[in-house]
């Protein structure tokens, strides 16, 4: 059996291929498949902007939210605001200072007022040093440090934060002053 190569259609190919005789293409239409197949291989091997997931995303909101939460909380001391400080906690949220702890957005807002009037002019000042979130919780923590007529107090802090209704809202507030030098 000898195999003939020839130029032949599509119809024409079947009964050839049965026969033993291979069809010839074109060579415009073998160039075009190669540089489709060349086109395919390299969009598949080009490097690509990574995806970003939806934890990427999370974590960008609660870095941007927790960032807007701190500025506020600060800013809103510093101007002696202790209703729109207050605002920033959940209903039922805990304020541990050292000298006891408060229970509920209520006694939270009337500790900040007496800070604030016994202050008279604060410069409150905060520096994270990590935060983290997860889902509908997370975390601040830092130091802070407060200007007072005669001395500057400093210490560390801690919030607990939640998302609830879609606001992120302090749940827990630890602030742990450090001792005073002489």
């Amino acid at each position: 059996m000898s195999l003939a190569v020839l130029s032949c259609s599509d119809t024409a190919f079947q009964s050839m291929r049965e026969e033993g005789k291979v069809c010839r293409t074109s060579g415009s239409t073998i160039a075009l498949l190669v540089i489709i197949l060349a086109a395919v291989l390299s969009w598949g091997q080009a490097p690509s902007k990574p995806a970003t997931t939806r934890r990427d995303a999370e974590k960008e909101d609660f870095a941007a939210a927790i960032n807007r939460l701190r500025d506020t909380w600060v800013k809103e001391f510093n101007a002696g605001h202790a209703d729109k400080i207050a605002d920033l906690y959940a209903e039922e949220a805990v304020l541990l200072r050292g000298n006891g702890s408060l229970h509920n957005r209520e006694s939270i807002q009337a500790e900040w007022q007496r800070s604030i009037t016994s202050v008279q002019g604060s410069n409150y000042r905060v520096k994270s040093l990590h935060s983290e979130g997860s889902g509908d919780l997370g975390y601040d923590t830092g130091i802070y440090n407060e200007d007072f007529p005669h001395h500057v107090a400093e210490g560390n802090y801690l919030l607990v934060v939640k998302r609830i209704n879609g606001e992120w809202r302090i749940v827990a507030h630890a602030a742990v002053p450090n001792p005073r030098m002489q």
